[in-house]
């Protein structure tokens, strides 16, 4: 942590400090106002620095000045303090109102459209930067800022790679923006990071690392070329990897629409809040690493008692596509396979009050390093067509996957990833991205939220799969 700075606090009487945005440890993002000019401002505080450091950050500046296009967010100035034998330093630049493309992520994939759309500009930014003699060096979805009008704007030109430590990486194509622009586009449309040394979205987990439709399967053909051909360094210079992306179909990044209510989606609404009271209770108490299995349960009610065949569906266009729940087992092949085994058919018992539940983890909200993920396998007995999920969650924050193939899988990647979402609202809506047939369906979860304190659990209350 950056000692001796707070609220209120003036650099070089001028930089007012009003905000902690983040903190780094040896790194913290402020908003401030820059008195002089009446502005708000962004300050960014680096600690425990040489004063090569600083010339090298200085020079770094000055070369990012040299940038005209808009799309770059602008160093504004630099300083330092004498700290001991280092140095703090402090960068200041524009401060932009927004959301950065990796939180944006975290909820979930974008559109092959909207991503293409969006890292086009990233491209494009960076070509102007290539043709004034500057480089980024370090691009992440963290660099890319999301404004409230949706045109990205790129931050840490020329800075960002000043600052990292020569021994970070020996890899040069690590430090190449072309690469790290095809990085971008490959976790715009799959939620995954394919490159090390970044760890702000989970790694891509399956396939090479150069194609993003091994990872995700509704990413089209075009796109996962280009990334591909990107990642192996195909091309040249940014302009030409901007151009490969002019040249795909692109839409812009707009609000989320309702696509109207249906008489399915009112009952979810309904039933939606009936959930979280009973894993909230049965939460209360809970100390053993494996004591989730009983969360969800609403007290005095015997599990044996729950209905087993709900009726079939229909309205707003979908039809559930059994007549009767179809077999569902705990999947679990990096564990003991014991998550909650006998509460299995709650997930399908056509009642919100009750729940199949994971095992409750601590350290993290990915099972504790434990493993990568549990989840539901479905067996609907033959294969059947399937183009959206409904998932009843026990609450928000988790990541889930639903995947299907037609033979029983041993891991959760012997099948494929048809759709995803990061972040889960309790009640989910998976809209597939075209009609899949299988037979095997896997209701995947790759990361918990958290239900207290250094606990994360989660409860899957129904699930739905419709045609």
């Amino acid at each position: 942590m950056v000692q001796g700075v707070d609220v209120g606090d003036l650099l070089d009487g001028r930089y007012r400090l009003v905000r902690r945005c983040s903190d780094d440890g040896d790194k913290q993002l402020w908003q401030a106002t820059d008195e002089l000019l009446e502005r708000t401002v962004a300050v960014h505080l680096i600690t425990g620095r040489t004063r090569v450091d600083a010339k090298l950050l200085t020079a770094a500046a000055g070369r990012a000045g040299s940038v005209s296009d808009a799309r770059w967010v602008r160093v504004l100035d630099v300083g330092l303090a004498p700290a001991a034998r280092k140095v703090n330093i402090w960068v200041v630049s524009e401060w932009v109102d927004g959301q950065t493309l990796a939180a944006l992520l975290r909820r979930e994939p974008l559109r092959d459209r909207v991503a293409t759309h969006l890292i086009a500009a990233c491209a494009h930014a960076v070509a102007a930067a290539e043709e004034a003699g500057a480089a980024h060096g370090s691009l992440d979805p963290d660099e890319v800022l999301i404004p409230a009008d949706g045109n990205p704007r790129l931050t840490g030109l020329e800075v960002h790679e000043a600052l990292v430590p020569d021994n970070v990486t020996a890899d040069p194509a690590a430090h190449d923006d072309v690469r790290g622009l095809a990085a971008l586009l490959y976790a715009a449309v799959t939620g995954r990071w394919p490159l090390p040394g970044w760890g702000g979205l989970p790694p891509a987990s399956r396939g090479d690392g150069r194609h993003p439709k091994q990872q995700r399967y509704s990413v089209g053909r075009a796109v996962d070329e280009v990334v591909a051909r990107a990642l192996d360094g195909g091309y040249p210079d940014a302009r030409s990897f901007a151009r490969a992306l002019d040249g795909l179909p692109q839409a812009p990044l707009v609000p989320a629409v309702d696509d109207g209510d249906s008489p399915r989606r009112d009952r979810w609404r309904r039933i939606a809040w009936r959930v979280i009271p009973p894993l909230l209770v049965s939460t209360i108490g809970l100390t053993a690493w494996t004591a989730g299995r009983d969360l969800g349960r609403v007290p005095g009610q015997d599990r044996s008692s729950a209905p087993i065949f709900p009726q079939s569906h229909t309205g707003g266009g979908t039809t559930l596509v059994w007549h009767k729940p179809p077999t569902v087992t705990s999947f679990d092949p990096q564990g003991n396979g014991d998550e909650d085994p006998g509460g299995v058919g709650l997930a399908l018992d056509d009642d919100p009050s009750t729940l199949w539940t994971t095992d409750t983890y601590h350290g993290n909200a990915h099972f504790g390093g434990l493993k990568s993920g549990v989840g539901l396998l479905i067996d609907l007995g033959k294969v059947k067509s399937v183009d959206t999920a409904r998932l009843l969650l026990s609450l928000p924050g988790a990541n889930i996957e639903l995947r299907a193939g037609d033979a029983v899988p041993a891991q959760a990647d012997d099948l494929t990833e048809v759709v995803s979402r990061l972040d889960s609202p309790a009640n989910l809506t998976l809209r597939l991205p075209h009609l899949v047939k299988a037979r095997y369906w896997l209701v995947w979860i790759t990361s918990l939220p958290p239900t207290e304190a250094d606990s994360y659990a989660l409860g899957i209350a129904e699930i739905e799969l419709l045609r």
